[in-house]
């Protein structure tokens, strides 16, 4: 069970979107006296001819491996002198980001991947690709999206819907854990389909059981709806949460550029950071061998 944020990672691209990931990594990491890893991958490009496989620019890419880890080192010099009592930790790559990233996953046991958002998935984004979206569907860990827009870095009210079964234990142990953290109140939304709904009802009894057992402060209501994305969002936004903890499953939507799936329409439809929890094992025992798509709408060293 994940109780506890122990090590965050934070693949940066020194954005505005990435700087305010960082900023939220920071604060969370105070509160869970966590370590930070601060992670930038470059892409190589490659020919292959008679010789074999040769890279693109290698003198390119070596001039920009100079500049970023400048660039990391003077982060890291500032995140440090700012706040004495955390550790930091950069890391350069030249690996295909979701492979980077699964490899420090691996290495350094990472609990949660904190990424900027731009906080849509439009139709250009999807065909371009998406380095948020490319993340939350590929690593191996759990994943907070920050929305570029957000600026308040606390959790004082946690919404924890109760939408499906999977891994709903973990979820509950790190919503409590993130609400002591924060001295945080608890929204539970049961949230089902008809087809569902005996079930969740007695998971979403249960959980309130857990809640009560530890004694944490919550309020509690059920939704019966088949909209599930729009009606979590519209409750976030009445209920004024801080931030939205979802299991990450996704409930029988294909990939396509042309299908609104769970993920991209609580994405869409939401401005507030969403953790989506992942088992660790079983999102390794998924993982494929196949790159990632290249971001080529943010900036390309190199």
């Amino acid at each position: 069970m994940q109780k506890q944020i122990n090590t965050i990672l934070v693949p940066t691209d020194f954005t505005e979107k990435s700087n305010n990931a960082v900023k939220m990594a920071v604060q969370i990491a105070k509160r869970h006296e966590a370590k930070i890893l601060i992670f930038h991958s470059i892409s190589n490009h490659y020919i292959i001819d008679r010789t074999g496989k040769q890279v693109i620019g290698a003198e390119t890419v070596d001039e920009n491996f100079r500049k970023i880890q400048i660039s990391l080192d003077e982060l890291h010099a500032s995140l440090s002198t700012e706040n004495p009592t955390l550790h930091f930790e950069t890391i350069l790559d030249n690996d295909n980001l979701i492979h980077g990233i699964n490899k420090i996953i691996d290495q350094k046991n990472v609990d949660l991947v904190v990424s900027g958002s731009s906080g849509q998935q439009k139709i250009s984004q999807l065909i371009l690709g998406s380095m948020s979206y490319e993340i939350l569907n590929g690593v191996n860990a759990s994943v907070l999206l920050v929305p570029e827009t957000c600026k308040k870095y606390a959790f004082d009210k946690i919404l924890v819907p109760v939408r499906v079964l999977d891994d709903l234990a973990d979820k509950v142990d790190l919503s409590l854990a993130i609400a002591q953290k924060n001295n945080g109140i608890i929204t539970l939304l049961g949230i089902s389909s008809e087809t569902d709904l005996d079930a969740l009802k007695d998971a979403y009894q249960e959980v309130r059981q857990t809640l009560v057992k530890n004694q944490q402060e919550y309020n509690a209501q059920f939704l019966l709806t088949q909209d599930k994305a729009t009606q979590i969002s519209k409750f976030s936004k009445d209920d004024d949460a801080d931030i939205i903890i979802l299991s990450y499953q996704d409930e029988g939507s294909w990939k396509s550029i042309f299908s609104e799936n769970f993920f991209k329409q609580i994405i869409n439809y939401t401005d507030i950071p969403l953790l989506f929890l992942k088992n660790k094992e079983r999102a390794k025992n998924n993982e494929t061998d196949d790159n990632a798509g290249f971001d080529i709408t943010l900036p390309c060293p190199g």
